[in-house]
C-alpha cells in the first residue's frame, strides 16, 4: 500500500489514511477532506468555503494533473524507519499492526489511523479496552432492548383496552357500520 508515497510525493501536511480502500486527506476533526480511489481519481473534493487552504487545493490539483503517478505511487510498497508493533481489536480478534510512530496523529503501515484509545504498544491494555468496549455495548443494547420491551407492553396494554372499547361499541350498536380508512 503506497500511502506514505503519496503523502511524501505530493508533500502533505494533512493526515493521510486508508478508508475504505480509499485514500483520505483531513484532519483530526475532518478526516476525508480529500478522497481519492486507487486509480487516482478524487471521489470527494476539497471545496473552498468561507476560508481556503492552498495546500488542498495544491493536493487536489496535482493529483488531478496525472493520475496515473497517483495510481503508481500507489502500488509501490511503502518503505519505512521504524517498525513498531502497536495492538487493535476488533470484535473478539486481538490484532497486531506496524507503525513508524504512536504519537497522534500517527498511521498504521497499511494505512490505518491510530486512536489513543483503541490502539496501544501494550496489548494487555488493549484486550481491556476490548473487554470494557464489549461490556458496554453489552449494557447499551440490553437497556435498548428493555426500553422496546417497556413501551411494547404499553403499546399492547392500548390496544387490548381500544379493542375493548370497540367490542362494546359494537355490542351497543351493531347497525352502525364503520371501516378503517386512514382518510377518515
Amino acid at each position: 500500500m503506497g500511502w506514505k508515497n503519496v503523502k511524501e510525493h505530493y508533500r502533505i501536511e494533512h493526515i493521510v489514511q486508508i478508508n475504505e480502500n480509499q485514500l483520505q486527506i483531513g484532519s483530526s476533526y475532518i478526516q476525508d477532506l480529500i478522497v481519492v480511489d486507487m486509480e487516482g481519481t478524487v471521489v470527494k473534493r476539497y471545496e473552498r468555503g468561507l476560508a481556503s487552504n492552498e495546500n488542498l487545493e495544491r493536493y487536489q490539483q496535482e493529483i488531478d494533473a496525472n493520475p496515473a503517478l497517483f495510481k503508481e505511487l500507489m502500488t509501490k510498497p511503502d518503505t519505512f524507519e521504524k517498525s513498531i508493533t502497536v495492538y487493535t481489536w476488533e470484535g473478539e480478534k486481538i490484532i497486531e499492526k506496524q507503525c513508524e510512530s504512536t504519537e497522534w496523529p500517527s498511521v498504521t503501515h497499511d494505512g490505518e489511523l491510530m486512536s489513543e484509545n483503541t490502539f496501544s504498544v501494550d496489548k494487555e491494555q488493549v484486550i481491556r479496552w476490548a473487554k470494557k468496549s464489549a461490556k458496554s455495548k453489552i449494557h447499551h443494547y440490553q437497556e435498548a432492548m428493555d426500553d422496546y420491551a417497556q413501551k411494547m407492553a404499553k403499546m399492547r396494554e392500548v390496544v387490548i383496552a381500544q379493542q375493548a372499547n370497540l367490542d362494546r361499541l359494537e355490542l351497543d350498536y351493531p347497525d352502525i357500520q364503520v371501516t378503517y380508512n386512514e382518510d377518515n
